[in-house]
């Protein structure tokens, strides 16, 4: 099979994704569950997690059926909108713009994890003497991470062309993590009270999208 462009493309981005977050995230598992807060509730600790990994599994299932399309049988249509070899000219055009959706978000993911630095842990959480953090990417948004996991979902759906990947994200995989992002900032307000308030208004509340769009959450 030979990759087009802009899979080729999502394989660099994936790869060196996974190179640059393997220390911090490394360093986020071995905090996870140790907070003097924890809630073990499942829709906000591991639901978020687990949708998120099954539709890394099914972007890649939707790269597969893009590069190589079958069209005798209608289970592919559920994965990729290509029908041909290779892709039209919107088809690649939209791949494109996925991958650029994609680069954002890795950066907003593993930048959010740095950002936080020694708060950082891959559960909702609060930590013993954990301080309140404004700075990096934590400048733009509350949640750089949370912002970054559903773009990278977002780019890869839209890279694959996938319409089963994109309504996963945007009616499961976002809401899950908007209701995770509003129990940490709970936290947060009963830790650093208006210190926290002061710098959620500063962002104008903006959870998900940078303060530099015009509109969001």
């Amino acid at each position: 099979m030979t990759f087009n462009p802009p899979t080729i493309a999502a394989i660099i981005l994936f790869g060196s994704g996974i190179l640059a977050g393997i220390p911090v995230l490394a360093k986020g598992f071995s905090r996870r569950g140790k907070g003097i807060v924890y809630q073990s509730d499942f829709l906000l600790q591991r639901a978020p997690q687990l949708v998120s990994v099954l539709n890394i599994f099914l972007i890649v299932t939707s790269f597969l059926v893009c590069n190589d399309p079958v069209t005798t049988i209608p289970l592919p249509r559920l994965f990729s909108l290509v029908t041909t070899n290779p892709p039209t000219a919107f088809e690649t055009v939209i791949s494109w713009v996925g991958i650029a959706i994609l680069l954002s978000g890795l950066i907003f993911m593993i930048g959010g994890w740095y950002s936080l630095g020694e708060s950082f842990s891959t559960d909702a959480e609060l930590l013993e003497g954990q301080k309140l953090r404004e700075g990096g990417l934590l400048q733009f948004v509350m949640h750089p991470a949370y912002s970054g996991i559903i773009q990278c979902s977002i780019g890869g759906s839209l890279a694959s062309l996938s319409p089963l990947c994109l309504c996963l994200t945007l009616f499961v995989i976002a809401p899950l993590w908007l209701r995770r992002a509003k129990y940490e900032e709970e936290l947060l307000i009963k830790t650093f009270g208006d210190e926290y308030k002061k710098y959620a208004q500063k962002l104008k509340w903006r959870r998900l999208i940078p303060k530099f769009i015009p509109i969001g959450v």
